[in-house]
């Protein structure tokens, strides 16, 4: 049995903190600086350790996140670049075409985020299609947040909590739980089913609900004129062929990324150099002389951008890290997986039937996903499927599947800020705005999850 110190229960009390401020709409950082300080002040023994622990999980938050800063902040001074040429109100009107309003946009953006998402994994296709498919969702009356939830909805919390293309997720589960692959895909079917059933439309629903007097104006600033020029503009040549272009490089991204096998940071890597040298030769050819200057002012702006966004995912994210398994990086040989220490406690307090068992594995994988990663959590809900299905007499994939569900699902990109980051840049929104309209219809669908799980046991 798992032992608990006082520093799982400060790791604990200040997660439930962060939950409950996020619910009444308040800045969650500072909460998380103070905890960082008392966890490292009960880990190391000592307040200098402490505080060299709140710098060292700042870094290691940073050095873990700083390749989504990059290619963001690429994407985004890209598209400060297309914004003045014309060539972003060109993609607008021509990828618009599908999109009649609102509701519309929020299936199509969901959607084609999702398909993307299965063969390349969401951050990669959130850096590529969001800066594009945002902007067409704005211009078509749907706030930058429900954009973001449409997003969050379908490419994290449908592509890549199943991941039936690319297959990462569930072999961890299924070699830590000791079946199959297929065995595990096949369970999380039914599953994912019911999830998507309840979640997505109650999502969709709430968020046009929000939506009702949403003015694509009011983020003209955000945004730039192209939200609202789109639909009338006559554009130059340069703006049609740098439009054709910047289209025609990154469906060749894609290309390579499915021909080359390329995923995860290789593919943002790929995405993010393509970004760089268009933005490089668009500069140069549109402001000629003057270019080098202009171009610098266009990176500047994108990382100005970048680090405005991520600055207080840092702070939040560097508390949560000190309970992961980046633990050791933070305190060296005193660190502990505060998280993982925590969920296994509550597997071994639970009485062991299948309408105990799947409850409690979809806590433990929803807990073991707070840490922003998704994927980390996945041996040890293997593990307890493989170990407790057993004895609680219920069958090892479905138990195995639900805990992948709501391991990757929650820390993959559905509720957790800290791993909304990449959608909230491309949305210029708050991860926290996200992932608070997410929670509820999250929610209920791993409450349907675990329901289905429960009979197919």
């Amino acid at each position: 049995m798992v032992e608990l110190t006082l520093a799982h229960w400060l790791y604990l009390a200040f997660m439930i903190a962060v939950i409950v401020a996020m619910f009444l709409r308040k800045d969650t950082p500072l909460i998380c600086l103070l905890g960082s300080l008392l966890i490292g002040w009960a880990v190391t023994k000592s307040f200098i350790g402490a505080l060299q622990s709140v710098f060292n999980a700042i870094v290691v938050a940073g050095i873990e996140l700083f390749g989504i800063v990059v290619v963001i902040s690429l994407m985004v001074a890209l598209s400060k670049q297309m914004e003045k040429s014309g060539a972003a109100a060109v993609l607008i009107r021509t990828l618009g075409k599908p999109i009649k309003g609102p509701r519309s946009a929020f299936w199509f953006v969901g959607i084609i985020t999702a398909i993307l998402a299965l063969f390349i994994w969401p951050t990669p296709s959130v850096a590529l299609i969001g800066s594009l498919l945002v902007l067409v969702a704005v211009s078509a009356g749907l706030s930058p947040v429900g954009a973001g939830v449409a997003i969050a909805m379908f490419a994290y919390g449908v592509s890549l909590t199943t991941d039936f293309v690319i297959q990462g997720a569930p072999t961890l589960t299924a070699k830590a739980a000791g079946i199959s692959v297929g065995e595990v895909m096949s369970a999380m079917v039914p599953l994912i089913i019911a999830y998507a059933v309840v979640t997505i439309p109650l999502a969709y629903f709430w968020t046009m609900k929000a939506n009702k007097n949403y003015d694509p104006r009011k983020d003209v600033e955000l945004f730039g004129e192209s939200v609202m020029k789109a639909k009338s503009e006559e554009f130059s040549t340069f703006a049609k062929a740098e439009a054709a272009i910047v289209s025609l490089a990154f469906l060749i991204n894609i290309v390579l990324m499915l021909a080359l096998k390329l995923r995860g940071g290789d593919a943002t890597a790929l995405l993010g150099g393509t970004a760089a040298v268009l933005l490089f030769v668009f500069t140069l050819l549109q402001y000629k002389t003057e270019g080098l200057e202009t171009g610098v002012g266009f990176l500047r702006d994108g990382f100005m951008f970048g680090v405005k966004i991520f600055a207080p995912v840092f702070i939040i994210a560097a508390m949560f890290y000190m309970g992961s398994g980046a633990a050791k990086q933070i305190f060296g040989d005193a660190g502990r997986p505060l998280l993982f220490d925590l969920a296994n406690a509550l597997a071994d307090r639970v009485p062991l039937n299948k309408f105990a068992v799947a409850p409690m594995q979809a806590v433990v994988g929803a807990i073991t996903g707070l840490d922003g990663s998704g994927f980390s959590g996945l041996p040890l809900m293997g593990t307890l499927a493989g170990g407790l299905a057993p004895i609680a007499n219920v069958k090892t994939p479905f138990l195995a599947a639900l805990g992948q569900l709501t391991a990757v699902n929650c820390g993959g990109g559905t509720i957790v800020p800290w791993a909304l980051i990449a959608v909230a840049a491309v949305c210029k929104t708050k991860p926290e705005e996200i992932a608070r309209r997410n929670f509820l219809p999250v929610i209920l669908g791993y409450v349907a999850a675990t329901i289905v799980a429960m009979f197919l046991m």
